[in-house]
């Protein structure tokens, strides 16, 4: 291994290397931006990943369809595993199939390229033969949180300009009004058990929605039995990598509304390779436990592309059980999980599960969705005999963009190094401060998105012509390059890893006829990182009248069951600064 770079702020205008300029230089990065980090100080906050951080050379970036990355390994693996759902194998020859007879049906369906198409599935085998279906036909895949109520749904189906549904069919009725008024031209349907082993161990959790018998929606397509009528495309639309959208993802927006983040078959490449090269610990085949649900970020950047750009095998998880979690991951000799804080702080929680169960083919374990605690880590490391770091993302960076590398570049209060990329700190003027001062973390670097589908000014606000973007979140770096996460600058709430706008939940609070004045925080949580914490004054005349549950219902019938507060606060009025705005800040204090 080729000895590793010290830090800038110890090298100077050498860290700028051979090696570092032949990296960024092969991936085709920007000149300019190379020239701008050059004229950074060693004192100030800016740091670029130097290539020998990592595990592996990132080799150049082939500009192709995400479709056509795939392809390539099924080419050469067809018989290897691709995937395990429900007990159940598919090869990459199987999969590649059904994903050429989904796109066929599309095709069919008139879908052409540049349609959106939605998919609102757990992780499943279905979610990611719909995924790769809409990319070789070159149509635009958005997934849907399947917690989602009809109004949430509603919202993202029309503002993606979606044409298309692939749904679980007891979820239909999610989608109906939206068949009804003409928005969606086909609803597709299948159900949680038509992939699945004979002999498939169920989880309690998954238990509900197994035993709901297969029902028939009228009007819809069945998955399989559909795409089983068609013979298979082989030829692949072409598209233009850099440019065209192949991913449409959804994240909380601090107006409420959640924002589309328009990401392009070359970032989805570009982050299944680097997301592979900089920190393979687990040897040549990855088996992935992926936990993070296919409509986060993660779900695609840390599990499903990078894995199967390897010729690995991916184990979707469409509930979490903790007790199927350690079978999946002693039987299939699960090697990488990477998950939020919660996930391994449950699995701590039960000792006779951790002793009875063979966890030995662990190799990698990264915390995602929020920083995991040092206790937590070393507790990690203690009962499993791993090492657990930190790492941090959004879905405008593609998910992964500043980890730790174990064995490599690792501290346990950061979150990391840039993956491939750079990062500095500023002031409120966009000034970059000192190391080791708190500012707002700017993130630059070619996995970034595009910007969000119908917000040009949220996009402009955000996303700078140099090429950083403005994050929201505040940090600093110290003088080994490491990156630290202090908070949020802006007040979305994190809660197990999910992004949750307070104004989105207050504007529910407000169809409450007793609700004067309502603010919703997050408020710190040992398990969750943060919870969502409502405080209500009520109308003179509801005084005493509204109770924490009727509040709580009126938000399970609105929102996604995560966005719903777990606590709620009565008060005779709410903390306000000179102009009337109510201060979430306070609110936070007590």
């Amino acid at each position: 291994m080729t000895a590793q770079m010290p830090p800038r702020f110890q090298q100077g205008s050498a860290f700028f290397d051979t090696a570092l300029y032949h990296c960024y230089r092969q991936m085709n990065y920007p000149e300019a931006w190379l020239d701008e980090g050059l004229a950074y100080a060693p004192k100030d906050a800016y740091v670029i990943s130097h290539p020998t951080w990592f595990f592996e050379a990132m080799p150049p970036v082939p500009e192709i369809s995400i479709y056509e990355l795939f392809s390539r390994t099924a080419a050469n693996r067809g018989d290897d595993t691709a995937v395990i759902f429900l007990d159940k194998a598919a090869s990459y020859r199987q999969l590649q199939r059904m994903i050429g007879q989904y796109a066929a049906l599309l095709k069919d369906l008139g879908i052409e390229k540049g349609d959106v198409v939605a998919a609102m599935l757990p992780n499943s085998i279905q979610h990611i033969i719909a995924f790769y279906g809409a990319a070789m036909i070159g149509a635009v895949h958005t997934p849907v949180n399947i917690m989602y109520q009809a109004e949430e749904v509603a919202y993202q189906i029309r503002d993606a300009g979606a044409r298309a549904v692939l749904i679980l069919d007891l979820l239909a009725d999610r989608v109906q009004p939206l068949v009804e008024d003409n928005t969606l031209k086909q609803v597709i349907t299948t159900h949680i058990r038509d992939w699945a082993a004979d002999d498939a161990v169920v989880s309690n959790t998954l238990k509900m929605f197994w035993d709901i018998p297969k029902s028939r929606v009228p009007g819809a397509l069945d998955f399989f039995s559909t795409i089983e009528k068609y013979r298979p495309l082989t030829a692949p639309a072409a598209v233009d990598a850099r440019t065209e959208t192949a991913l449409l993802l959804y994240t909380a927006g601090t107006t409420g509304k959640s924002k589309g983040v328009i990401e392009t078959h070359f970032n989805l490449v570009f982050n299944s390779l680097t997301h592979t090269h900089a920190f393979r610990a687990w040897g040549d085949h990855e088996v992935n436990f992926s936990i993070m649900p296919m409509f986060h970020t993660a779900g695609y950047f840390l599990h499903l592309l990078p894995t199967l750009y390897q010729g690995g095998t991916v184990i979707p998880v469409p509930m979490f059980d903790l007790a199927d979690a350690f079978r999946l991951i002693e039987t299939n000799k699960v090697n990488v999980i990477f998950a939020p804080p919660t996930f391994f702080i449950a699995m701590m929680s039960n000792p006779e599960l951790i002793g009875s169960h063979d966890l030995t083919s662990l190799a990698v374990t990264i915390g995602c969705g929020a920083p995991v605690p040092v206790a937590v880590q070393n507790r990690w490391q203690e009962t499993t005999g791993v090492k657990l770091v930190n790492g941090w993302g959004m879905t405008e960076t593609n998910s992964g963009g500043i980890i730790s590398i174990p064995g490599i570049k690792e501290k346990d209060d950061a979150i990391g190094i840039p993956v491939f990329s750079e990062v500095k700190i500023v002031d409120e003027k966009a000034n970059i401060v000192g190391r080791n001062q708190e500012g707002e973390i700017c993130y630059r670097g070619l996995q970034l998105a595009r910007g969000y589908l119908n917000k040009p000014a949220e996009t402009i606000a955000a996303f700078m012509p140099n090429g950083w973007f403005h994050t929201g979140d505040r940090g600093y770096v110290d003088e080994a390059d490491f990156v630290h996460f202090v908070d949020r600058i802006k007040d979305l709430i994190v809660a197990s890893g999910y992004n949750i706008a307070p104004v989105e939940v207050e504007d529910v609070l407000y169809r409450h006829p007793g609700v004067a004045e309502a603010a919703v925080v997050g408020i710190a949580d040992t398990y969750r990182g943060e919870t969502v914490k409502a405080v209500i004054a009520p109308k003179p005349e509801y005084k005493d009248r509204i109770t924490e549950q009727e509040i709580i219902d009126l938000c399970k019938a609105h929102l996604a069951t995560f966005k719903v507060p777990r606590t709620v606060e009565f008060r005779d009025s709410l903390p306000k600064n000179a102009v009337g705005k109510i201060l979430r800040r306070m609110l936070r204090q007590t």
